[in-house]
């Protein structure tokens, strides 16, 4: 499938009208970020607009919604018709490498035209347009770089969302894809006015004090091989139960068992549902974590990738760490 420019993404969005706009299931920060950076630039274009959420993180990014109203967007819920979006003739799918990381929604998306723009090196090119980029350090860098072909100037809300995109997928400019590009972002949204303090200060903050137990009780399961290169951390589905931690909070534990001193792979395993684990990898510098993340079904780039794997809990653990072994 061809790859599309910009500039050609840029001049069907300036002819064309009504968008849904979209991330992936279990959304991080670029996924909210872009997602959230497309509205406000189609705002700007006096574009129709809305936002499809696979559940109501409104109350976790308040930094970013406190400029929508609840007509904005629309969240997923179990049985309800999506007839009420069918004025809307085209998708915009953002930080998403396939089709079934769209959740419920995947069906009710194909029937659109599909304008899909991604980092992820294995994205399938799904849409009817396609500007996917690997070597862009995250999906809002790539919409940073478009606003120049439409004209868009940078008010506070599109610089915050950019700004949170860039700063979550490098670790606030701490990760190896933390190019001069990205860098550079950062300045220049720092120059416009954007509180890049108060970005950072949400991306490090704890959502609750739940979350802190759970974090005590994760911590407490992490181990390390017995060459110390990889780290991993789990998180049985009783234990989140026992702490009743909300299960949208959990996320990027992956991050603690990496950045042990001399680990090169971190490993975590979050039952968050009965025999379905959610696995995250993340390495430092050589080992291409998404080819061990395609052997399970999943994917993603080669220092962050992730999965679901169905079965039990311990079992799932072997099989994962026998491969990577394999591989450092």
């Amino acid at each position: 499938m061809k790859n599309n420019s910009l500039s050609e993404i840029a001049n069907y969005i300036k002819d064309n009208d009504d968008y849904l706009i979209i991330g992936h299931i279990d959304p991080d920060g670029d996924a909210v970020g872009s997602i959230m950076a497309y509205k406000f630039l189609l705002n700007s274009l006096n574009k129709s607009a809305k936002i499809l959420l696979h559940s109501d993180i409104s109350s976790n990014y308040e930094m970013l919604f406190k400029y929508l109203k609840n007509h904005d967007y629309y969240v997923y819920k179990a049985n309800s018709s999506l007839n009420k979006l069918d004025s809307f003739s085209n998708v915009i799918v953002l930080d998403t490498a396939n089709l079934e990381r769209l959740g419920h929604y995947k069906k009710y998306i194909t029937k659109k035209y599909i304008i899909n723009i991604d980092h992820h090196q294995d994205n399938s090119r799904f849409g009817n347009l396609n500007y996917v980029n690997a070597e862009s350090s995250a999906v809002g860098m790539i919409i940073y770089k478009q606003l120049k072909f439409l004209n868009v100037d940078i008010k506070k809300e599109l610089g915050t969302a950019i700004a949170l995109a860039v700063l979550a997928d490098t670790g606030s400019l701490q990760y190896p894809n933390s190019d001069p590009d990205s860098f550079r972002l950062i300045a220049d949204l720092k120059e416009a006015g954007v509180d890049i303090v108060e970005i950072n200060r949400f991306l490090k903050s704890y959502p609750s004090v739940d979350y802190l137990k759970m974090l005590a009780e994760a911590f407490h399961n992490i181990k390390v091989d017995e060459k110390d290169r990889i780290a991993w951390l789990v998180l049985s589905n009783q234990e989140i139960k026992n702490i009743k931690i909300n299960i949208e909070e959990i996320n990027n534990l992956v991050n603690y068992p990496r950045d042990i001193r001399g680990i090169e792979v971190g490993i975590s395993f979050i039952e968050k549902e009965q025999d379905l684990i959610d696995i995250s990898f993340r390495s430092h510098s050589y080992l291409d974590v998404s080819e061990i993340a395609h052997k399970f079904g999943g994917g993603g780039h080669p220092r962050a990738a992730g999965t679901k794997v169905k079965g039990s809990l311990n079992q799932v653990i072997k099989k994962v760490l026998d491969e990577v072994k394999k591989n450092v």
